[in-house]
């Protein structure tokens, strides 16, 4: 029964954090920005900030949702023989870990939308709108290099934890192709971080899309692996 929760768990979770990141103020739906513009892209959480405040809030549930699903994985992924149950380890902590960081993210981005609200206010003693402006501003900047840390780590995470599902089972199907091609999302994942940290020429913009593709197939197949948990695989229930 755990387990069906555990999978229920995860479908929620990549759902709602769908939901989030696409109505995100500054993102896909609500205003969309050049995120590599943080004045820009701060001016948007700030001029929807009730909104962001309740997007942002959906994304940091919807990480602890699938924090739980995968804890409740870990223990059947530790009785998994071989490289692959190694593997599932691995990337199940490395999962747990990239979206521990996205909570903080989310900390940061609560504050960082806070400030902007202030900046509308009347003057607060000694602080003015550009005070306020300016400390988002920084808050903003700090937040994209935590964010950096989900993006190089999420890919591992991928790569490991598709390969260690893909071999949890035997025969070629639906669920073993879906942990190839997480693994294959997360390598993608993985090239374009590399490449983006290495050829600046190519801006941070080009490295948010192919990330963002990236992820989104991961979170697809992630999407999966919850449902066949749910319906109770075998393979994602006791040791394969």
């Amino acid at each position: 029964m755990t387990i069906k929760y555990a999978g229920i768990a995860l479908m929620v979770g990549v759902v709602m954090a769908w939901i989030g990141g696409l109505f995100m103020p500054g993102y896909t739906f609500i205003n969309p920005v050049d995120q590599t513009d943080f004045p820009a892209a701060r001016n948007a959480l700030g001029d929807w900030a009730v909104l962001a405040h309740w997007t942002n809030l959906i994304m940091l549930i919807s990480m602890l949702l699938m924090i739980f699903g995968f804890l409740v994985l870990y223990p059947i992924a530790s009785r998994q023989a071989g490289v692959g149950g190694k593997l599932l380890q691995f990337g199940i902590m490395t999962s747990i870990i990239e979206w521990s960081i996205l909570i903080i993210v989310t900390g940061m981005r609560h504050f960082e939308i806070h400030l902007m609200q202030r900046s509308k206010l009347p003057a607060d003693g000694s602080l003015s709108a550009a005070d306020f402006e300016a400390a988002a501003l920084a808050i903003h900047v700090d937040m994209t290099a935590v964010l950096l840390a989900f993006v190089l780590l999420y890919p591992l995470a991928s790569i490991m934890v598709g390969l260690g599902i893909a071999r949890r089972f035997a025969s070629i199907g639906f669920y073993k192709g879906t942990g190839y091609v997480m693994a294959a999302a997360g390598l993608l994942g993985l090239v374009n971080f590399l490449v983006a940290m290495n050829v600046p020429d190519l801006g941070l913009q080009t490295l948010f899309v192919v990330n963002s593709i990236a992820l989104y197939v991961a979170g697809v197949c992630l999407f999966i692996i919850g449902f066949g948990m749910y319906r109770g695989r075998s393979e994602l229930v006791e040791e394969s």
